[in-house]
C-alpha cells in the first residue's frame, strides 16, 4: 500500500514527489518543484533541499527544526513564464502545542532545464494560531489525539 504524498496532490509518493526527491525526474514547472520541497520539509530531507535551491541564493547549511510538524500545504497563486516563477503558498504546521501558518511567496528560476528555488517573501498567514486541547482530535486527520500525535514533544 502506498504512502499518499505529503503535499496533499491525491497522488501516492511515489508517483508524485518522491520521483523528484529520489532523482527518478526533474519538476516539470515549480509548482512541482514548490511541492517536492513542501514535501522534502516533511520528510526531513536536507539533501534534497539544498540541491534544488539555486546555488547564489543557499545557504552554506541547512538545520531543520525536527520539533516542527508539517500538516498541509495549499498553493494560493502562481506566476510562470519559461524560465521564472513564482509560487504563494501556505503551509500549515504544528509546533510547540499549536497548530500555525507559514505563507510565502517563493521565487524560481529554470537554468540549464532545471527549476530551482531562489528566494522568496514572507506573507503574513491567511489562518491565525490555534491552541488545540491534548485531548482533541488531531487536525492532521491522523485518528489520534492531538496529544498522541503533532502534539508529542
Amino acid at each position: 500500500m502506498s504512502e499518499n504524498c505529503p503535499c496533499q496532490s491525491g497522488k501516492s509518493y511515489e508517483q508524485c514527489c518522491g520521483r523528484f526527491i529520489t532523482h527518478q525526474a526533474q519538476p516539470e514547472n515549480a509548482r512541482e518543484l514548490m511541492r517536492s520541497r513542501f514535501s522534502a520539509y516533511v520528510r526531513n530531507d536536507t539533501d534534497y533541499l539544498m540541491q534544488s535551491w539555486h546555488r547564489d541564493f543557499r545557504p552554506d547549511q541547512l538545520t531543520l527544526d525536527l520539533d516542527i510538524r508539517w500538516l498541509g500545504l495549499e498553493l494560493i497563486a502562481f506566476s510562470e513564464d519559461d524560465d521564472e516563477a513564482s509560487v504563494e503558498f501556505e503551509a500549515t504546521l504544528a509546533a510547540d502545542g499549536r497548530i500555525d501558518a507559514l505563507r510565502e511567496k517563493s521565487r524560481f528560476v529554470r537554468e540549464n532545464g532545471q527549476w530551482l528555488y531562489t528566494d522568496g517573501d514572507m506573507l503574513e498567514p491567511r489562518r491565525k494560531p490555534l491552541k488545540i486541547g491534548r485531548n482533541e482530535p488531531c487536525p492532521c486527520a491522523s485518528g489520534l489525539k492531538f496529544k498522541r500525535c503533532c502534539g508529542k514533544g
